[in-house]
């Protein structure tokens, strides 16, 4: 598959179960490494072998199944938030929370997670706001491509609305994004 994805543009990507659409979005974040082929990022070649290839090239990624792949549910907001970029909060040896818990605030109320504090276990949010969550857990690392599969599987209507008014604004803000979806409405709405 070839495409080009510019700053600020919203690319989706569509196709049946076993269509190979979300391993294109796997490969672009490490999980499943293409066997062959050139990423190309701001006009130079890079290499993504591994999760940690694709953060250090400013690349965001929300997976299909959040509950098993996004998240850890028994932990609390905070600790799902700032889970990917953990190293920006170690001062002298030590976890700076009062950063952490600044920064959990900041995305609770920018992209309108309903929670009472950072504190409580994502478990106890509803399908909406715990995907808010793992949307906030990426863009804290500061994305410049930011890549989500099936975004607003098992939300609701309200929620939906909510997740695609947060892509729209990044788009606004340049940031480059591609939507996986089986939902052909959404991909309309949003690409």
């Amino acid at each position: 598959v070839s495409f080009t994805l510019h700053k600020g543009d919203v690319l989706g990507i569509t196709g049946l179960l076993g269509s190979g659409r979300g391993e294109i979005g796997e490969a672009l974040f490490g999980l499943a490494p293409a066997d062959s082929g050139k990423i190309i990022l701001n006009g130079k070649e890079i290499s993504i072998r591994k999760v940690s290839d694709a953060i250090a090239n400013e690349i965001g990624y929300v997976p299909e199944d959040r509950l098993t792949q996004g998240l850890f549910m028994d932990r609390s907001i905070q600790d799902n938030t700032i889970a990917a970029s953990i190293r920006k909060y170690m001062k002298r040896g030590k976890l700076d929370e009062k950063g952490m818990e600044d920064v959990t605030n900041y995305w609770i109320k920018e992209i309108g997670i309903k929670a009472p504090s950072p504190k409580p276990a994502v478990r106890t949010l509803s399908g909406g706001n715990a995907q808010k969550v793992v949307i906030a857990k990426w863009l804290n690392t500061n994305p410049k491509l930011f890549i989500l599969d099936g975004p607003t599987v098992g939300v609701d209507v309200g929620a939906k609305a909510e997740i695609h008014a947060i892509l729209h604004d990044l788009a606004r803000k340049g940031i480059s994004i591609i939507i996986i979806s089986d939902d052909l409405p959404e991909l309309v709405q949003n690409c």
